[in-house]
């Protein structure tokens, strides 16, 4: 092999070498933070949603105070009627309830007196001896009765007597993937006091579930949009089909807004309904139906501060993948330009310093020869169209100078000799 292609590819391999491990590094660090960048966003999504959440009971205590003041200024409660079973109090009330429940898309709507015994509820009579401060209290309808002039509003969980007394039970279960039943409802619940002549006659307490609802209505009053798919609307771009949020109670996620592959289940439940979680976790990997999903969640506090349950954002894990894997390809198309220029220009370097040294090899051919009036000069014709020659003077430039003096001093000694 010629000394200029073992130059040429020796100096190409010294230039791709570095390019390849800068390349392995960069793509490696860019990967990581893509993926890193991904997560933050995610964890952003997640506190969106809390805030959504926050919203949520900031209008259900609107909810509650409009309908107090409603029934407080048509004197449908009074100081005068106490009585839960009056048959006329009860009467009016329930043409009421109803109307608010439908406009508000609530769960219940109930009305109590001041010892928070239930007058009237949406769905029924109040039975016998019905109140809100029994074994299983209220904590809001609690704190509004034991002296506060204000609504309150809070997450709660319904379950036991009330849970089937306000109808709960038939819409709020959720089967599980392991086979179990979540029987209890995860509810925004708000209450508000009824003042009559300055003085507190009653309490209205209503509630809205986030069990099982997801699919989102077209209202101009936002409590009509389920939680879920409200965070899905904000949250998330149209061209995100693998996203959506979800709600946790406990291990078992129990309401989702996470779309089902259309293709192979048109007529399914949103995806990862029904799936178990580690409650310990504020990021974790789940497994729907069809696909992996990486959720960050928000906790979701009682009246008392204590985390009763989660909202999360989902996102499909191949896309955060996919995210990755685009930056590695744009780094790989631009390691591919750079890999090709640093070996062209690795090999144009060697093949530049092995034709100088060829140069040099002819020249002293024809010195053998006898033609020492061919001088010996460096080639250096690759770096010269950019470089000033002072910058370019090496060994090889030294050796010709030598080599020069040499035949020069050669020539005159032959010509000295022919003179004598």
């Amino acid at each position: 092999m010629r000394l200029s292609l073992k130059l040429g590819a020796l100096c190409a391999a010294a230039a791709i070498v570095p390019v390849i491990i800068i390349f392995i590094v960069v793509s490696s660090q860019v990967s990581s933070r893509a993926r890193d960048a991904a997560l933050e966003q995610l964890r952003t999504d997640a506190r969106a949603a809390g805030s959504l959440c926050d919203k949520r009971l900031t209008e259900m205590r609107a909810a509650a105070q409009e309908l107090a003041d409603e029934i407080a200024n048509r004197a449908l409660v009074s100081g005068e009627n106490l009585d839960r079973n009056n048959p006329s109090a009860w009467a009016r009330l329930q043409d009421l309830l109803p109307r608010a429940q439908n406009e508000s898309a609530l769960d219940f709507v109930v009305v109590t007196d001041p010892l928070g015994r239930v007058i009237a509820r949406q769905n029924d009579r109040p039975v016998p001896g019905e109140t809100v401060l029994g074994a299983d209290k209220n904590p809001i309808a609690e704190r509004v009765i034991a002296g506060g002039n204000l609504p309150i509003s809070a997450w709660v969980i319904e379950r036991g007597e009330r849970y089937a007394l306000l109808g709960l039970d038939r819409i709020a279960q959720v089967h599980l993937q392991d086979g179990s039943t979540v029987d209890e409802a995860l509810m925004a619940e708000a209450a508000a006091p009824v003042f009559r002549g300055g003085r507190l006659v009653g309490l209205v307490l209503i509630g809205q579930m986030l069990n099982t609802y997801y699919k989102p209505r077209s209202s101009t009053n936002p409590l009509q949009t389920p939680l879920v798919a409200e965070a899905r609307e904000i949250l998330f771009r149209e061209a995100e089909e693998n996203s959506g949020a979800v709600i946790a109670l406990g291990k078992a996620i129990v309401a989702s807004s996470v779309p089902p592959d259309a293709t192979t289940s048109p007529s399914r439940e949103p995806d990862l309904t029904g799936v178990l979680r580690d409650p310990s976790k504020q990021e974790e990997i789940l497994k729907g139906n069809e696909r992996d999903y990486i959720v960050a969640w928000q906790p979701l506090k009682s009246l008392d501060g204590s985390a009763i349950a989660s909202i999360g954002v989902a996102r499909a894990a191949s896309e955060t993948g996919d995210a990755a894997r685009s930056v590695r390809g744009t780094l790989a198309v631009i390691g591919a330009i750079f890999l090709l220029l640093a070996a062209g220009a690795g090999f144009l370097f060697g093949q530049s310093l092995a034709s100088r040294v060829e140069v040099l090899t002819q020249t002293a051919n024809r010195w053998g020869l006898g033609e020492l009036s061919t001088p010996a000069r460096d080639s250096n014709t690759f770096l010269t169209r950019w470089v000033p020659l002072q910058f370019l003077r090496d060994e090889i430039t030294d050796l010709a100078e030598k080599l020069d003096q040499t035949r020069e001093s050669f020539r005159q000694a032959i010509e000295r000799m022919r003179k004598r």
